[in-house]
């Protein structure tokens, strides 16, 4: 998602003349675009936008702009703990930039009237046909409505809201055009798409190459699909988005959906809505419709109060299920979600001896796949 956001960020700058420097100190403008989705990822974006005002000192000229959601952290005045910064601009707004980009001198060393168009006309032409093997994500949705206990999301990325499917069609066949045949639908909740994500997914039946497809494998370069869509909610998985994924020979036999915890109490702590059963449920649904499919999820252990018996039943749930791919997180606490509230938080070094501990389980329990 934050690819696709600074993608969008970065049309705007070339609509507006500027094109992308080598590196820092050449810039006119330092955009940058943060997480806050774990600690970590919050402290590395506010240690650069930091450090950036030692390029601000060199080059007073040079416009800072914090992007992404560190600008809309609840409880936070960024203004305050980053002064040196020109402009805030938070996720989903990049009419924002627009706004401010109106209000620059113009940029520079603007490009000569119409080589942007050229350009862009070129890159088009040398794209056409060779476009098999380079991703492009396409936002359907984004916010998201679930508030799990321990997710920052919805307070900085705000509500769901769907894209019209036209929206997203016509987009989707500018790239098509273009010969790119790997694209990525994103959503924070992708299966919760309003219009229906497997209605969607049949829609594109009207846009894809087929023969871009069948070229695709042939070379070797995708797998068994070229359309693909994260991150799903297991609550949300429904029958018709495995049958969709299962007929069409376009849509890559992939599921991304984040289990979090294998502990029925845990995961009721989290609100994510679904206990390890329903879970249990949609894998035996998609293994069973798709053979081949491959599924990944991600983990969080050391959540609030979570017992060594409660942790053992996520290294069980792993060993059980065998999963393709599994992202691995210690709990990181985020301000003004419920989690924060909760008693008994664990001390770093229990997190991240379970942390150590599951790495080593699912090393042992991954299932190997070979699309060929």
């Amino acid at each position: 998602m934050n690819v696709a956001d600074s993608e969008a960020l970065t049309k705007v700058l070339e609509s507006a003349g500027y094109q992308a420097a080598d590196n820092e100190k050449q810039a006119d403008i330092l955009l940058v675009n943060t997480c806050v989705v774990r600690q970590n990822a919050e402290d590395k974006a506010a240690w650069y936008i930091t450090s950036a005002k030692g390029l601000k000192a060199e080059k007073p000229n040079l416009k800072i702009i914090l992007c992404g959601c560190l600008a809309a952290e609840p409880g936070r005045d960024i203004k305050k703990q980053f002064p040196h910064v020109d402009a805030f601009i938070p996720p989903n707004q990049p009419e924002r930039l627009v706004e401010f980009l109106r209000l620059q001198p113009s940029p520079p060393t603007p490009l000569p009237e119409g080589e942007g168009r050229k350009r862009e006309a070129s890159q088009q032409t040398e794209n056409r046909g060779e476009g098999i093997g380079i991703t492009k994500y396409i936002t359907i949705m984004h916010g998201c409505d679930n508030f799990c206990s321990y997710c920052i999301v919805p307070y900085v990325r705000g509500r769901e809201y769907s894209r019209p499917m036209d929206e997203v069609l016509s987009e989707i066949k500018t790239l098509v055009e273009q010969g790119i045949t790997n694209i990525t639908l994103l959503g924070q909740n992708v299966n919760s798409y309003k219009y229906g994500l497997a209605n969607l997914l049949r829609e594109i039946e009207n846009l894809f190459p087929f023969s871009l497809a069948r070229g695709q494998r042939e070379r070797g370069l995708g797998g068994e699909g070229l359309i693909s869509f994260l991150t799903s909610h297991p609550r949300d998985m429904s029958d018709e988005i495995i049958k969709a994924v299962a007929e069409l020979p376009y849509v890559a036999k992939d599921f991304v959906m984040p289990l979090q915890s294998g502990d029925n109490e845990i995961l009721k702590k989290m609100n994510r809505g679904y206990n390890l059963e329903h879970y249990l449920g949609r894998v035996k649904k998609i293994r069973s419709t798709i053979p081949q499919a491959r599924i990944s999820t991600d983990i969080i252990v050391g959540f609030p109060g979570e017992t060594e018996e409660q942790f053992e039943n996520t290294l069980r749930a792993i060993e059980k299920i065998k999963f393709n791919d599994v992202h691995m997180f210690a709990y990181s606490a985020r301000p003004a979600v419920t989690a924060a509230k909760l008693p008994d938080p664990l001390p770093e070094t229990v997190k991240q001896a379970r942390l150590q501990k599951l790495i080593q389980v699912v090393r042992e329990n991954l299932l190997c796949y070979n699309a060929g």
